[in-house]
This record gives C-alpha cells, sequence and structure tokens, in this order.
C-alpha cells in the first residue's frame, strides 16, 4: 500500500499475555485472535499476503525461549481462516518444548495488492470473502468486539479484553 511514499511492507500483531499459557488450545484461540487482527488491517488495505509467521515466545518461568517460524503459500490471502489453517500447523510443528506460551505474534508479508492477486482455479473464497466484508463493516460500525470467532469467546480469548484496551491499555 503506498501513502506518501510508504510502502506497506507487511502486518503483525502480537500479544504479551497477562498470564502464562500451558493448554495448546487457549494458545492456539490466541494464535486466531492475533490472526484475525493481522487479516483484518490487511484487508483493509486491500492487500494480500504470501508468507505467514508466527512467533511464539515462552514464559521466563519455562526457561524463556520459544521460535518463529514462517511459511510461504502459493495463492496469496487476507482471509483469517487460510491465514490460520498456516498458523496453526506451525504452531503444532513447532512447539516441541510444550512451555508455557507469554507471546504470540502473527505476521503477514510478501505483499500484493488484492486487485493483482491471482484467484484460484481449485478453490471458490467468495463466500469467505464475503463473511470478511461483512465481519468487517460490523466492526467498524460497532466496535471490535461487535462480532467475534465462537473460540475467541473462550477462557483463552483475547480479543474482546483487548477491544477495551488502547495501546494494551484500559481507554
Amino acid at each position: 500500500m503506498r501513502q506518501r511514499g510508504i510502502v506497506q511492507k507487511g502486518f503483525g500483531s502480537g500479544i504479551t499475555l497477562l498470564r502464562d499459557y500451558f493448554d495448546r488450545e487457549e494458545i492456539i484461540t490466541v494464535i486466531l485472535d492475533q490472526t484475525e487482527e493481522v487479516c483484518r488491517r490487511a484487508r483493509e488495505a486491500r492487500m494480500n499476503g504470501r508468507t505467514i509467521t508466527l512467533g511464539i515466545g515462552y514464559s521466563d518461568d519455562a526457561g524463556g525461549g520459544g521460535f518463529s517460524k514462517a511459511r510461504t503459500i502459493d495463492i496469496p490471502t487476507n482471509l483469517t481462516p487460510k491465514a490460520y489453517r498456516v498458523c496453526k500447523e506451525l504452531f503444532l510443528e513447532n512447539d516441541c518444548r510444550r512451555h508455557a506460551v507469554r507471546n504470540v505474534h502473527v505476521g503477514l508479508t510478501n505483499l500484493v495488492p488484492e486487485e493483482l492477486s491471482q484467484l484460484d482455479l481449485f478453490e471458490d473464497d467468495t463466500k469467505e470473502r464475503q463473511l470478511a466484508a461483512a465481519m468487517d463493516a460490523i466492526r467498524k460500525k460497532h466496535g471490535a468486539a461487535a462480532v467475534t470467532w465462537a473460540r475467541s469467546r473462550t477462557e483463552g480469548g483475547t480479543a474482546v479484553d483487548r477491544a477495551t484496551k488502547v495501546g494494551g491499555h484500559r481507554a
């Protein structure tokens, strides 16, 4: 996206969790919340990305560390379900230590404008695009927490709480 001579190189969203997350399903929920934020911003900018990055930081109480892995897909996307599927795969393939997680970061890079993206002949994502557009419109009108994925409303979800904050702090 060009704006005043600036070229958008990618979109990213990360969170430092308020507590250690031990349960893999809760961690996967946080990954979904971060993926939704990244894809929403990409859709807003009318950009698609080919490279999806997942960064996981382990709790200092568990010895710290973590991993950051990326995967480049054939057809660029800004749809949450597609990017989330890749992030989930990266997490399940690389979380060997199974320690408490404290940080999650999702990125979308290797961008191309939506109008230049090639369509997939084997998969019609028209309904997914319409759903994403409807969700984005509702959020724009009624706030970020007006519509969320059901998983984001579970114990591990961060989307609803995060919607009440500005820069990570209570508004």
